[in-house]
């Protein structure tokens, strides 16, 4: 069983895969056509080249094999120059295009060309491949621009570029830069160039096929998608990495922040002192907002009932906090809950989470039923937009469904929930269903419940129920929890060797 919040961003996040699947096979023939440019990093940049460089020698070269490589600097080249090598002495045909300025001393066998640093070429990353049974081709753009999430400056650079495996679009970004570099390439080089595009181009009523032969267009799928894999392992070690920094940021804002004494919770200058990182890279933050108006009741007007309540409160809050999570009281009634790298659905669960323990809460001393607003978003903004949260509880419907408030003024899509409702006592006179001698069981009861995009699963109402250790030494009983109830987001990783 699911709380209504970590419900709703779990089927907004479902719907949005199920819409998306509509568009796969497109998107996958785009790519594998070259038809589609992307965003690349030079890191993605070198592996691609290397890739396409080892598939050439990975067997016997069938006549004529041509490659076509273009470096912006002769340093780059340096670092490749035995490759090249290799393939002339293996008997491919090799050309490759150096900006004019530089001394370029040419390895054996290999063709070089200058290019004039103001023509288009000029700012190319460029490996074309093509012999008589196979093909395959990077072409990318320098946008001149860097990715600020790297931490030094060659390694971000950006291009927009396409690669695949198909030998009819290698053939045709062939046919593209023998046209380019005209006669800057031998005379004899040229013949060869011209005989291999003759064979292998379609021509007549042929259909040109640009996406390749089914095989070639399953690889270059399948290439692309492990591809985005291992982007996402390094963009998800460097969220860890990233995380760590905010722990440590954390503990020395922890170190010099005030602290609420009635409920033990650093109070609100602690996101004065905790300064995550801003930017298109920075950090995810999920940030949730809960406003207890009970704060405001004349049962808690005495020093001891407040303090029972808010170490109640405070316990509520982080008994489902992970080591980098932090819970802040900004004022008597409003508390802030931040998750460094929060996905919505994992926010959502930990918001549920909390609405049980205000539950639990609500039955101690004084008594004081702790039922919270609370509104959710996750954010890469800086500043946090607390102010937005804070707006956005107006919407708040306490006797009826929670709402979703939509994006907000500065664009961060944020819901808003009623929850921690007390748990309700035994009609006078009601008898337990069940065994004679069977006691009532009680429940926390949520008061609140998000608009459902699906229907609700099934649940028996006879599930079984298991404690769930507390680390503040107690224990809170949690349904099993689902396989898949939450993930944690992702983000791009950007680095790479020429160009």
């Amino acid at each position: 069983m699911e709380g209504p919040l970590a419900h709703a961003a779990r089927t907004r996040v479902e719907r949005a895969f199920i819409d998306n699947l509509g568009d796969h096979a497109r998107v996958a023939r785009d790519r594998a056509s070259g038809s589609r440019p992307e965003r690349l990093s030079k890191r993605l940049l070198v592996d691609v080249s290397h890739a396409v460089e080892k598939a050439v020698m990975s067997s016997s070269v069938d006549e004529p094999t041509v490659v076509v490589s273009l470096f912006q600097r002769l340093a780059h080249f340096d670092r490749e120059r035995a490759v090249y090598e290799r393939m002339a002495e293996a008997g491919v045909t090799v050309v490759v295009g150096f900006v004019a300025g530089e001394g370029h001393a040419p390895p054996a066998g290999v063709e070089v060309v200058e290019l004039d640093p103001t023509e288009p070429l000029g700012d190319e990353w460029t490996v074309v491949a093509l012999g008589p049974r196979a093909g395959a081709f990077l072409v990318a753009t320098d946008q001149h621009t860097y990715d600020p999430a790297e931490r030094s400056v060659e390694p971000g650079r950006i291009f927009d570029g396409r690669w695949g495996f198909s030998r009819a679009q290698a053939a045709t970004e062939l046919a593209r830069l023998r046209f380019a570099l005209g006669n800057r390439i031998a005379p004899a080089v040229l013949r060869t160039v011209d005989d291999l595009l003759a064979a292998t181009m379609p021509s007549g009523g042929d259909a040109a096929g640009s996406a390749g032969s089914p095989g070639e267009m399953w690889a270059t799928t399948s290439l692309y998608h492990m591809i985005d894999r291992m982007r996402d392992a390094h963009a998800g070690t460097r969220e860890l990495r990233d995380q760590l920094v905010d722990v440590h940021a954390a503990t020395g804002a922890r170190s010099t922040s005030g602290t609420d004494t009635d409920s033990g919770l650093p109070d609100a200058t602690f996101l004065d002192r905790w300064s995550p990182r801003i930017g298109p890279g920075a950090l995810q933050v999920g940030v949730a907002l809960f406003d207890i108006a009970a704060f405001d009741d004349p049962a808690l007007a005495s020093p001891r009932a407040a303090y029972h309540a808010g170490h109640r409160v405070a316990a509520a809050l982080t008994e489902p906090l992970g080591p980098v999570d932090v819970a802040v009281r900004m004022d008597a009634r409003t508390f802030v809950v931040l998750v460094p790298g929060a996905s919505a659905v994992h926010l959502g669960d930990l918001a549920d989470r909390i609405g049980e323990g205000l539950a639990l809460a609500s039955e101690g001393h004084p008594g004081t039923p702790l039922t919270a607003r609370v509104a959710t978003t996750t954010t890469r903004g800086r500043a946090l937009p607390i102010d937005d949260l804070r707006a956005a509880l107006e919407h708040a419907d306490p006797g009826g469904e929670p709402v979703d408030a939509g994006p907000s003024p500065t664009g961060v899509h944020i819901t808003v929930a009623v929850n921690g409702g007390p748990v309700p006592a035994a009609e006078p006179g009601a008898e337990p269903v069940g065994e004679p001698d069977a006691k009532p069981v009680e429940e926390p009861v949520l008061a609140g419940r998000h608009v459902r995009l699906v229907d609700d699963p099934l649940v028996p109402d006879d599930e079984a129920r298991v404690p769930r250790p507390s680390p503040l030494g107690s224990a809170l009983a949690r349904p099993p929890r689902p396989s898949a109830s939450s993930s944690a987001p992702t983000f791009d990783g950007l680095r790479g060797y020429r160009g």
